[in-house]
């Protein structure tokens, strides 16, 4: 489904390596890998590599709430979708990769979509988000897809709560794929989101979003085409008679 679904929770920051729990939807076999990176500030980046064992599946990080200050979940299609959760209440500049293996095939059309939730307590001086983009790099990590990236506008002072989310067709979330060329055949896809939030205690934020790429169908002939191709197939079936 295109529509991006806005997720909600809490947390606070610390540890730089975490557990993940992997759980499967499909019994299809797949013998891949996955990451998860995240970067505060300037702060070196810490993150984890996962199993994708089966076609259909999510993980989620063992990163604490009230520990770590920040959330996360997958879930994925090697078909391909990933789509991705990210929840923090830590203040300031933010980085996030993500990435799986897919089944390599003949890509040129992509969808990426991306919103946020974000919660200021009444107390607080209001919570805040600017500079939301996520970039999509299909393969991931060498080749980015301009046309893929998804500008989510900001909003700060927020007391109460607000949630607002786009696609890369600055369509609100809805569509449609976009093409991009030349096709590639990639082993891996992913995402890099970053942003700036504004909170303070009591304040969240929750980021959600999905990257699909897919291949072009072939194109169906119009009537006209039809009409056509019968009349050559008429033509060279007279040819042929007269031939014989």
């Amino acid at each position: 489904m295109k529509i991006t679904n806005i997720l909600a929770g809490a947390m606070l920051l610390s540890s730089s390596m975490f557990a993940v729990t992997i759980t499967t939807f499909d019994s299809t076999p797949f013998s891949g890998s996955g990451s998860a990176s995240f970067k505060f500030g300037n702060d070196a980046s810490s993150g984890e590599v996962f199993d994708i064992p089966t076609k259909l599946g999510s993980v989620k990080g063992d990163s604490s709430l009230r520990a770590n200050g920040y959330e996360w979940a997958l879930s994925w299609n090697v078909d391909p979708t990933l789509s991705w959760s990210y929840t923090t209440v830590i203040n300031g500049l933010q980085t996030i990769d993500f990435e799986i293996d897919i089944v390599p095939d003949a890509y040129n059309q992509i969808f990426n979509s991306a919103g946020y939730s974000l919660t200021g307590t009444k107390n607080s001086k209001g919570a805040g988000i600017k500079n939301f983009t996520v970039q999509a790099y299909v393969p991931y990590p060498g080749t980015y897809i301009p046309v893929g990236d998804v500008s989510v506008p900001g909003v700060s002072g927020v007391k109460g709560t607000k949630t607002d989310s786009n696609d890369n067709s600055n369509l609100g979330g809805v569509g449609p794929f976009v093409a991009f060329g030349p096709a590639v055949t990639p082993l891996k896809m992913g995402v890099k989101i970053s942003f700036e939030s504004t909170l303070t205690a009591g304040d969240q934020l929750s980021l959600n979003g999905t990257l699909t790429i897919e291949k072009d169908a072939p194109p169906v002939p119009e009537p006209a085409t039809f009409g056509l191709i019968g009349a050559a197939l008429v033509a060279l079936g007279a040819v042929a008679r007269r031939r014989a």
